[in-house]
């Protein structure tokens, strides 16, 4: 962040300067909640949540050196402490809301061009590929893995400073107004939704809803921005009217301002197309990741580039040498030409769709075995998405079928309908067992996907086979 002194702190966080620290006073520039990652110097923030609080490792965060602490409580013997090491000690009634309010104070004081990215599916992969292609064109803050909520996104605008020209930022919402307070701090003058789907309907109940909340990112633009949008999903017109700014679209259909033709998928399921934009100009891109799906992501990142003014090569360049985010169809080689997709961080209906057809690209003339989890937060629709996901297995030419979790009993039960020999398909309760039967039955030249939604953390499985 841009330096400040523990005051200027205090007086952005809305918080109290119990002591200043050193003197004179010190210049901070990184923000932490943290201990085991704290940098010395940095302000340490100690949050509250349901099973931890922060507050309990005080002392941990000033031996390693900070040079602030923000608290909601503190213990005369802490800052007695404090006061040893030279720390200020800065006292709030919320340390959320205080980290907020710094967050929003940083957005005033940097010059960075703001992108904020939501959507049912795709947000994390499309903001690594924006932050790809818009490093062509300067320094750029990206959020680190899933940092889309009400902690990690103020975090994210806490790591720009003075030479960031990009921040990108990946916008999450679990409710009404979610959206709508992370852009009140964020600011964004780009914004991206990349579909709506079927995900957190446990929250929203319908698609109407969902729609609704991804709108907030739009509504919040100003209306010198642009908004980009999935021209082939059947929510961009309620989205388009809900944008006070232009809007640039992305998608496979010629209406799109930036499309993408000539679609191949090669041995490693990996996608190559031609990017072509009305505006001009066309390139040839290579996705890094396997899974058609990946297209769209990579398209909404040209689209946010055509904006930023980054030439169609550079666009290609920075998509084709993105760093991804892992357990996000990582392909991993195992011995005996063994390959496992691990694409297990999360899942929805749609996500689930796309990374089976990756699994039939990929396993062609290979058996292809499919480790499928429990697809969580779907509200009154989990049933049937169980179900269908049974049989959309057995569409794209799933070989073997072992299923994680209760919910997706339904899946295993959809696929032995469907076709699929009932030897070929196992049902478990847990990961220990699912790796169990894995090892059991997998054989040289196997082609296993592993999705599940991220609380069974099926991400285990790819060490528990050997």
């Amino acid at each position: 962040m841009i330096p400040m002194r523990a005051s200027e702190i205090a007086q952005a966080a809305g918080a109290a300067l119990l002591q200043e620290g050193s003197k004179p006073p010190r210049l901070i520039s990184r923000v932490s909640t943290d201990t085991r990652t704290l940098a010395r110097g940095a302000l340490f923030v100690a949050l509250r949540g349901g099973r931890y609080d922060a507050h309990d490792f005080l002392e941990q965060a000033l031996e390693r050196g900070a040079a602030a602490l923000l608290v909601a409580r503190v213990s005369p013997a802490i800052l007695d402490l404090a006061a040893e090491r030279g720390a200020a000690v800065l006292r709030a009634r919320g340390t959320a809301a205080a980290l907020t309010r710094l967050a929003s104070r940083q957005r005033e004081l940097i010059t960075a061009r703001v992108v904020g990215i939501t959507g049912s599916t795709g947000k994390t992969l499309t903001k690594d590929f924006t932050a790809a292609v818009l490093g062509s064109a300067g320094k750029v803050v990206a959020s680190r893995g899933s940092y889309n909520n009400e902690i990690g996104v103020p975090l994210t605008m806490l790591e720009s400073g003075a030479d960031t020209e990009y921040l990108v930022l990946e916008l999450g919402s679990r409710g009404s107004g979610h959206i709508r307070e992370l852009c009140e701090s964020a600011r964004p003058e780009t914004g991206v939704v990349t579909n709506i789907g079927w995900t957190h309907l446990q929250y929203f109940h319908t698609r109407d809803s969902l729609a609704r909340a991804k709108a907030e990112l739009l509504q919040s633009l100003p209306p010198t921005g642009r908004a980009v949008l999935n021209a082939d999903d059947d929510y961009a017109d309620f989205l388009r009217g809900a944008s006070p700014c232009p809007v640039v679209t992305f998608g496979y259909s010629r209406r799109a301002d930036v499309r993408a033709e000539d679609i191949q998928v090669d041995k490693y399921g990996k996608v190559i197309f031609t990017l072509k934009s009305k505006g001009g100009g066309k390139a040839r891109v290579a996705v890094p990741l396997p899974g058609r799906h990946n297209v769209e992501n990579a398209l909404a990142a040209a689209a946010v580039g055509k904006i930023m003014g980054v030439d169609m090569e550079s666009i290609a360049e920075g998509i084709a040498n993105a760093e991804t985010t892992g357990w996000r169809m990582e392909m991993i080689s195992k011995p005996e030409e063994i390959t496992i997709i691990n694409d297990a961080y999360n899942a929805n209906p749609v996500s689930m769709r796309s990374a089976l057809m990756a699994l039939g690209d990929i396993s062609r003339d290979k058996r292809a075995i499919a480790v499928l989890g429990d697809m969580g937060e779907l509200g009154p629709v989990s049933e049937k998405a169980h179900q269908e996901l049974g049989m959309i297995a057995v569409d794209y030419g799933t070989d073997i079928l072992i299923t994680v979790g209760r919910k997706t009993r339904k899946t295993a039960q959809a696929a032995r309908e469907k076709g699929l020999p009932r030897g070929s398909i196992f049902t478990t309760n847990g990961v220990d067992k699912a790796a169990e039967i894995l090892r059991a039955i997998i054989e040289p030249g196997d082609v296993v996907l592993i999705k599940g939604s991220r609380f069974l953390g099926l991400e285990k499985l790819v060490d528990l086979v050997a």
